[in-house]
């Protein structure tokens, strides 16, 4: 039996959060993190993919912790692909993690299904 890979979730909304875990959890290791604070805190080097919402306070518009956390995760442990998602459009976001090394963007609501194949398909190019 192999190993799963261990992937840490980041959502600052705990129901959704805990809806990907189910699905995830039969297919890889998942651990969560509510915030940017606590994703810093449970990114190591064991960690294989982060899977982070772009906004990580629903309720400040200007919040963009989930880029913040993938400039803190390509300068620390470069080695990890980091995967956004977000519910907004914004370009000038996308554009700003496409430059600090995203491996792939997803609209939220999350299609389960292309969010499994993504998360594999990042895994596997490393």
């Amino acid at each position: 039996m192999s190993e799963l890979c261990k992937i840490l979730i980041v959502d600052d909304l705990p129901d959704y959060l805990q809806s990907l875990k189910n699905v995830l959890v039969s297919e890889f290791d998942v651990v969560t993190a509510t915030s940017f604070s606590e994703a810093k805190e449970g990114l190591s080097s064991e960690i294989d993919l982060l899977l982070s919402d772009i906004r990580l306070d629903e309720d400040d518009p200007d919040n963009k912790d989930g880029i913040r956390l993938l400039e803190w995760t390509k300068k620390n442990f470069p080695d990890i692909p980091v995967v956004l998602m977000s519910v907004y459009r914004d370009f000038d976001m996308a554009v700003d993690a496409v430059n600090l090394g995203v491996a792939k963007f997803l609209k939220k609501p999350i299609n389960i299904l292309e969010l499994k194949s993504t998360l594999k398909d990042v895994l596997e190019k490393g």
